[in-house]
């Protein structure tokens, strides 16, 4: 989504949406931040027209509030949407991880082994800037995996923004992080043994989804 076009240099708003996304998702431009396009333009070097393009971009995502007249800031995730982002995220992700774990090759199970690992260890003690900063490459493995371009496209789009939405102050209040964890465990186990069904049940247990293959019992 929003990807710059290649057959040209990219346009301004692409690269200042770009440099906006990053910024926010790094946390330089934090929660609640105003964001004003006029000294944005000027930081950014570029007119304001683009800047409040990548705004308006930006604010589809999730990441920027945008009120006429009002205010424009930096979204403020809350506290009733961590749970169905966190969902989404599983169903967005379930079936990717359920194709892409039986063909990794050696290197990026590898990879995944060891980023599962991190965030295993990161959440022994939960807090939504450790996990999202060690949940983030997992899912960007899952899509890079991916042979979809239309659905890797699609993971690129949602990713920031439902992630985003995880970032609530509370947040380890609100999740049953013990359950997490014992899924993301079982999910390192199935990368392991190269099992996709696993997998994709692991995946959807640490997104508190109910079993994918409860039906067919």
């Amino acid at each position: 989504m929003f990807a710059p076009r290649s057959d040209t240099r990219p346009l301004l708003r692409d690269l200042a949406r770009e440099r906006l996304r990053v910024e926010i998702m790094r946390g330089s431009l934090c929660p609640g931040d105003r964001l004003d396009d006029e000294d944005l333009a000027v930081r950014l070097g570029c007119s304001r027209t683009p800047v409040r393009e990548a705004l308006a971009d930006l604010a589809h995502l999730g990441l920027v509030e945008l009120r006429a007249n009002r205010y424009t800031r930096v979204a403020v995730p809350a506290r009733e949407d961590v749970v169905p982002a966190l969902q989404a995220l599983g169903l967005l992700f379930g079936g990717v991880v359920r194709i892409v774990v039986p063909r990794l090759g050696d290197r990026s199970r590898a990879v995944l082994f060891r980023r599962l690992g991190v965030l295993l260890d990161c959440l022994e003690t939960p807090s939504w800037r450790s996990s999202a900063d060690a949940a983030t490459p997992v899912y960007r493995t899952f899509i890079q995996e991916c042979r979809n371009p239309m659905l890797t496209a699609t993971l690129h789009g949602s990713l920031d923004g439902l992630t985003f939405r995880l970032r609530h102050e509370e947040l380890d209040a609100v999740l049953p992080w013990p359950d997490i964890r014992n899924s993301v465990v079982a999910l390192r186990v199935a990368v392991d043994c190269r099992d996709g069904r696993l997998a994709e049940r692991a995946t959807w247990a640490a997104h508190l989804l109910p079993d994918p293959d409860a039906a067919d019992r």
